[in-house]
């Protein structure tokens, strides 16, 4: 079970059902457990899976160290597990990007070699596409802010920009989800026209333990909001946007932040 009884982040425990007596897996200081690797047949823990600024495993079962670095992306990508055989000689994977397809993999534990399969999109593939950075911005009142920039390619310089842009602030609806590194189709748009893309993980957001998620109790249109305009305020001072060319968008809670944003903050 993944449990925050008695704690702010999920952790990964093994319930007896008999004595009701929980042994602690793993566990994250800076974010919920949010997926695991079993066994497909014997069902015991081989690596758990957390996302704070970006995806990362950690391998509970030892015996696997090896192959997890063997599994290494042969890029910047991101690995998914996503079957196994029941003898868990191979392994059916993929690698997610922010600027290109997905691609999936065949991965032998015998040889510790992965074959190629296909890309889920040929199209993306062919695309000369825009980086997406991880940024953690720190709210007025000391909350991290976990966020993402995708930056213009024609002006992306190593995550950097020589003059400030227009740029998008693109609100996640929920508010009880996330935003996470990876490619982004909204994102991608609006750098190919030129604007920076910012998406934030405000206050309320999930993943980063209860107390990120009950900070947002009554504070629609508040403190919620107050995240938003320190990001913004974050990219104007650290000279990616242009404060006269800022805009923001959204759908459901979302499309709520961007009426708020009109309402309250319209400059």
């Amino acid at each position: 079970i993944i449990d925050s009884r008695g704690r702010d982040k999920g952790a990964l425990f093994i319930l007896n059902v008999e004595t009701m007596k929980q042994t602690l897996i793993a566990e994250n200081e800076k974010s919920d457990i949010n997926n695991l690797f079993l066994h497909p047949v014997e069902k015991n823990v081989i690596a758990t899976v957390t996302n704070y600024e970006r995806t990362t495993w950690q391998i509970v079962d030892k015996t696997w160290e090896e192959d997890f670095s063997a599994l290494k992306s042969p890029s910047e990508g991101e690995l998914q597990i996503l079957s196994a055989t029941s003898d868990v000689n191979k392994l059916l994977v993929c690698y997610l990007l922010d600027n290109g397809p997905i691609s999936y993999f065949i991965y032998d534990r015998q040889t510790k070699k992965t074959n190629f399969l296909f890309v889920n999109d040929k199209r993306i593939k062919e695309l000369k596409l825009s980086k997406m950075y991880p940024k953690v911005i720190n709210s007025r009142d000391g909350l991290s802010l976990i966020s993402y920039l995708t930056i213009p390619r024609s002006a992306d310089a190593g995550g950097k920009v020589e003059k400030p842009l227009p740029m998008v602030l693109l609100v996640h609806g929920g508010p009880w989800h996330r935003d996470a590194w990876g490619y982004n189709p909204e994102h991608q748009w609006l750098a190919d026209r030129g604007y920076i893309a910012l998406s934030v993980n405000y206050r309320g957001s999930t993943g980063f333990g209860k107390g990120f998620i009950n900070a947002a109790n009554l504070q629609w249109g508040a403190k919620m909001h107050d995240d938003l305009i320190d990001a913004v305020n974050w990219a104007v001072k650290e000279g990616y946007a242009d404060a006269s060319k800022v805009a923001i968008m959204g759908w459901s809670y979302g499309g709520y932040a961007t009426l708020a944003g009109l309402t309250m903050t319209p400059d």
